[in-house]
């Protein structure tokens, strides 16, 4: 049975730079042999967090964290809006716990436009999932200028840029990986 990855961006913009990155680590994450699958955030239908019984959220919240239970790996991007993560999937990681994460390998990119790249989003996405009982692989990818991101249609304008991103992807499987067949014990980890 192939190992299961799963893209989530926190984009609120259709066709977004933070959403083709994620899908570059994904398309990694395949060469590896992983099946993957990706989510927009903004597109899930997920309600605000207002902390009501579970059983009183939408099919949609349920769909979300079956897709996290049941990938093994997980890739989540953000663009970094005032230096943080997205409200969006902010609140969409919310809507999840231990139950969804633990145990999960997580690769982490941020995107911003300005000069000094997205570490705050990174470093926030680290912390939260900590707070989940999620592994953050050791490499991640905080991308600076993304206006200046691409040199023509779907096509990156740094060739060491491209490789961090699929290196990002390649490690995920590695890890999750290593953690599916018993090669690296959860709590080696602690």
């Amino acid at each position: 049975m192939a190992l299961k990855v799963l893209g989530i961006s926190g984009s609120l913009k259709p066709n977004s730079s933070t959403s083709f990155v994620i899908n570059l680590a994904l398309e990694a994450a395949r060469e590896k042999g992983a099946e993957i699958e990706f989510c927009e955030v903004s597109t899930a239908g997920l309600p605000f967090c207002d902390g009501r019984p579970d059983e009183d959220y939408p099919e949609a919240v349920h769909e979300f964290r079956t897709k996290i239970r049941e990938s093994q790996g997980i890739i989540i991007g953000t663009p970094e809006y005032h230096n943080s993560l997205t409200g969006w999937l902010k609140n969409a990681l919310d809507l999840c716990g231990h139950n969804e994460f633990e145990h999960k390998m997580v690769g982490l990119i941020g995107v911003a436009g300005g000069a000094m790249g997205a570490i705050n989003s990174i470093n926030h996405l680290r912390t939260i999932m900590r707070g989940v009982g999620a592994w953050s692989v050791p490499h991640q990818v905080s991308i600076s200028n993304s206006g200046h991101l691409f040199s023509g249609p779907n096509q990156l304008a740094d060739a060491m840029l491209e490789k961090r991103i699929k290196k990002l992807g390649y490690d995920v499987v590695k890890f999750a990986s290593m953690l599916t067949h018993g090669l690296l014990q959860a709590e080696d980890l602690s």
